[in-house]
């Protein structure tokens, strides 16, 4: 997630050092081959929301892991990166 403030960047960073974000983040990778959906490059991989998720009550995001693996795709950093520069991530509030 893309946050202005230097300290939601830093909540969002410890949520992904979760267990549940981990076992999250393996079985997109597996099921992903361990390989950029974008480019097939096999290091540096991160699994990317294609979409972020926000309550409309409270505007609170969706944890990470309580994504559906449909919104999440493999991709080496620098595909990562490149995707984050070139497109807005779309939020869907529910």
């Amino acid at each position: 997630m893309r946050h202005q403030s230097g300290t939601m960047k830093q909540d969002y960073n410890q949520l992904l050092q979760r267990p549940e974000w981990k076992r999250k983040r393996i079985e997109i990778l597996n099921r992903d081959g361990h390989r950029c959906k974008n480019c097939g490059n096999t290091k540096n991989l991160q699994v990317h929301h294609r979409q972020y998720i926000k309550y409309s009550r409270t505007g609170a995001h969706v944890m990470p892991w309580n994504y559906e693996g449909r919104l999440l795709i493999t991709l080496c950093h620098s595909c990562h990166e490149l995707g984050h520069q070139q497109v807005k991530i779309q939020t869907k509030f529910i």
